[in-house]
């Protein structure tokens, strides 16, 4: 089972380092102020919800905290981070029917998304 999760972590975080580039494209490309979050942008933030689940399920069956530091602490604690930021951006672009919010808080994820890919493939 060990195994499974992490070829599907593995494969599905390349995914979402996919979808976020063009979720974050598509909003900073376009948006109005009817529809601030569009579709793709909120499937991209249930992407990155199912990940990070799979993510921490990984690292309980896989004892994963016993790794290095990148891999226990860095790599868990940055893709933490890109689902948060994500999600307030999102939501504060709802409250505020303001698309740039949206873009803005997909564009940190995705740094942050592609920072914990790099940590995690040292």
């Amino acid at each position: 089972m060990n195994d499974t999760l992490q070829l599907i972590h593995t494969n599905l975080g390349y995914l979402v380092f996919a979808v976020v580039l063009v979720a974050t494209l598509l909003a900073f490309r376009t948006g109005i102020a009817d529809a601030p979050v569009s579709r793709l942008s909120s499937l991209t933030m249930v992407l990155l919800d199912i990940h990070v689940t799979v993510g921490i399920l990984l690292y309980v069956v896989g004892d994963w905290w016993g790794a290095d530091l990148l891999i226990a602490v860095v790599h868990p604690v940055l893709a933490l981070a890109a689902l948060a930021v994500g999600h307030i951006g999102l939501g504060r672009a709802r409250r505020e029917r303001n698309p740039r919010l949206a873009a803005t808080g997909l564009a940190a994820a995705l740094a942050l998304v592609t920072v914990a890919i790099g940590v995690a493939s040292m």
